[in-house]
């Protein structure tokens, strides 16, 4: 079993990359192969442009899907990306460590994902979500939050995280992975941690063996709930009767789901 982990912090000692660590460390020993892909290490380039494309099937007018996909076609895609990309298809689960930055990823893991998932490559219209290319992996994101988690809840004064995280988790279902409910570390950064008092250390303490026991117990860790490719008619609606998941995708346009 092989086992991808993205890492998208740029401190080496953030409670992020210490994260990381912990899910290396967890899975070699539960007998998985691992590889780590630390970003902002690797300087990965998140702008997606012309620039990384020498051979253009439109010289005059860039458009990424297109040179994404001319460029998988004649097997051209720029190394930093191809790697990935072979890495994402060898791998039987994809770990994903980030922090939640202004209700968002931060830029170099949305630009990583801009640019590795690639058209023509990972996704066409008639390789997506149901028979996806990774239709036959397992993803799961491991998060923290500088908020605490009652400011982070559903009636917070932040906002609901899982909601802010159902954007950012999509990509990997349209890609077909299967999607673990994410473990979310809430109040990391805040000033018991960066002052180093001793609640703060106590409680990362804590949450390094909560995401051990994660780990070591993914395979009965519930699936985030998405709408199967039936479940929509031929102009992509939601067919009557369909489940509703979540407010994102719904039967009324001022429904909202329980």
């Amino acid at each position: 079993m092989k086992a991808h982990i993205v890492l998208a912090h740029p401190e080496a000692m953030s409670f992020n990359a210490h994260l990381s660590g912990t899910s290396e460390r967890v899975l070699a020993a539960a007998g998985w192969q691992t590889t780590l892909s630390d970003l902002y290490a690797m300087d990965f380039d998140p702008r997606e442009g012309p620039h990384h494309y020498r051979s253009r099937k439109d010289a005059e007018v860039f458009h990424a899907q297109t040179e994404q996909r001319f460029n998988a076609e004649n097997e051209t895609t720029p190394a930093d990306v191809n790697s990935e990309v072979q890495r994402l298809l060898d791998c039987d689960l994809l770990v994903v460590h980030f922090p939640l930055w202004w209700f968002g990823m931060p830029a170099i893991l949305k630009g990583w994902i801009d640019r590795v998932f690639v058209y023509g490559r990972m996704y066409r219209s008639t390789v997506r979500y149901d028979t996806g290319i990774c239709s036959d992996k397992k993803m799961i994101a491991c998060v923290t939050t500088g908020a605490s988690e009652e400011s982070c809840s559903y009636n917070g004064r932040e906002g609901d995280t899982r909601l802010h995280l159902w954007p950012i988790l999509f990509p990997f279902r349209y890609l077909g992975f299967d999607v673990f409910e994410p473990e979310i570390f809430h109040g990391v950064g805040g000033v018991a941690f960066i002052e180093g008092h001793d609640s703060g250390s106590s409680t990362l303490d804590t949450y390094s063996k909560r995401w051990a026991a994660v780990l070591e117990t993914l395979s009965s860790r519930p699936l985030v709930q998405y709408n199967r490719d039936d479940d929509f008619d031929e102009t992509k609606r939601l067919v009557s009767g369909a489940p509703v998941y979540s407010p994102f995708v719904r039967h009324m346009p001022d429904g909202i789901a329980d």
